[in-house]
């Protein structure tokens, strides 16, 4: 199982976008390993800089409500970003400023 997934989901076990792959992705795309970092640095440090997510100890939907649409305008702009990948993985269509 590859460690270098953000923003990457799959339904199945082994399918084109399982966690399977040696490779470096970002919203279930694949990106080469400096993109992959560029990217994990804008969102991590630039765009959710200060925001904790409490992921393990209350309800999924309800941290990633913590985001502002501000954020998610931001994160909206990366190339890579996939409306469709986010909804999945958090439950909603984010809002965006």
């Amino acid at each position: 199982m590859t460690e270098y997934n953000i923003f990457c989901v799959s339904k199945k076990y082994d399918d084109e976008n399982s966690f399977q792959q040696e490779r470096y992705r970002a919203f279930n795309k694949v990106v080469g390993e400096e993109r992959y970092y560029e990217i994990v640095e804008e969102i991590r440090d630039d765009i959710l800089k200060d925001l904790k997510l409490e992921l393990n100890k209350n309800p999924w939907k309800d941290e990633w409500k913590k985001v502002t649409p501000e954020q998610w305008s931001l994160m909206k702009d990366i190339p890579e970003y996939d409306e469709k990948v986010v909804e999945m993985i958090i439950g909603f269509i984010p809002e965006y400023a």
